[in-house]
């Protein structure tokens, strides 16, 4: 009998500021089964979800406990990928949006790259360092990653998720919305309010004389 996977957990490096923070508590940002804190980035960062660079001096963005993913503050929330070391990214179930649901799962074909200018990785945001195979590249979207965050990254090949974030956000929807429906039981009695529909409908049907 195969066991669960179990969920991966990232714990943060102890530095000089982390032990200046002290006891101070940070507030979890939970998106999709990403588990999103302020964080502060002692290097130049990319947001993951809309590729542009993340200012600031101190807690310049969020980046996932688990999967380690950077993003801007204003960007958390329009996640729509699910966490690959959560347990809710292990039961593999589809997304709901509006009652429809689709399911993002294709994964990428990563290939060691060798990289002749400066490049960030597309899922940590941070630079990709050395002088030759520097990381990996996807050999169908080319997104760029090291070869630590390969387990990490999403199965999201060929999906704009900065534009699929702007589409959803045009009808009202954030990824912290996603999968947030009412279950219904096929038992529960209607509502007094679709009860009083239902008689005036009914009152309104012609009766088909005998």
């Amino acid at each position: 009998v195969s066991e669960a996977p179990k969920e991966r957990v990232f714990k943060e490096k102890e530095g000089l500021l982390n032990r200046r923070r002290g006891a101070m508590r940070r507030r979890v940002h939970q998106v999709n089964g990403h588990k999103f804190m302020t964080t502060f980035f002692r290097q130049p960062t990319f947001c993951s979800l809309c590729r542009d660079f993340i200012w600031g001096l101190w807690k310049q963005g969020y980046q996932c406990q688990v999967c380690t993913c950077v993003v801007h503050k204003r960007c958390h929330e329009q996640v729509v990928t699910k966490c690959p070391g959560s347990r809710e990214a292990a039961s593999e179930e589809p997304l709901q949006v509006s009652g429809a649901r689709f399911n993002i799962n294709v994964p990428h074909r990563f290939t060691v790259h060798n990289y002749k200018r400066p490049t960030f990785c597309d899922h940590c945001g941070s630079l990709l360092y050395g002088i030759f195979r520097q990381g990996l590249q996807c050999a169908a979207c080319k997104l760029n990653a090291h070869k630590r965050c390969q387990k990490n990254v999403p199965n999201n090949c060929g999906i704009n998720t900065r534009e699929m974030a702007q589409a959803l956000s045009q009808m009202g929807i954030s990824g912290d919305k996603l999968n947030k429906t009412k279950k219904v039981s096929i038992s529960e009695s209607p509502s007094k309010e679709a009860r009083g529909h239902e008689r005036s409908r009914s009152s309104h049907i012609p009766m088909i004389p005998g």
